[in-house]
């Protein structure tokens, strides 16, 4: 594993333990961008792995599908949950009007946490 995997997991545990930490606040919206957040990083440091430096969150989703999903690498489900958490996250972000019922921000958290989980037993 390189060192900026390493780096982005640490980055990507602590944006997950924030969004565990936001959705039992009075902002859980908060937790839809932290769990975004977690997911990315992982992305870019899988991405680095492989010599890959996006600059934009388009440029992740494309390269991580083109390099690590087409491969085989990736399980295709972490293509979709990638979108997921993309999509809710610019609602999130981006939408006066946009909430979440907290049953679908914990869904959310677990999809980051399940990837994370990947990313570890796998490249660590």
């Amino acid at each position: 594993m390189s060192d900026d995997l390493k780096d982005c997991i640490k980055k990507a545990e602590a944006y997950l333990a924030n969004a565990k930490t936001l959705v039992l606040t009075e902002f859980p919206l908060g937790a839809v961008t932290s769990s975004y957040y977690c997911f990315f990083w992982l992305v870019r440091g899988l991405l680095a792995d492989k010599n890959i430096v996006t600059k934009r969150h388009s440029a992740a989703r494309e390269m991580f599908s083109l390099h690590l999903i087409k491969s085989g690498e990736v399980p295709e489900q972490f293509k979709d949950d990638f979108k997921i958490l993309f999509d809710h996250r610019q609602i999130a972000d981006y939408d006066l009007e946009g909430d979440f019922p907290i049953e679908e921000i914990n869904d959310l958290i677990t999809r980051a946490d399940t990837f994370l989980h990947f990313v570890k037993e796998k490249y660590a």
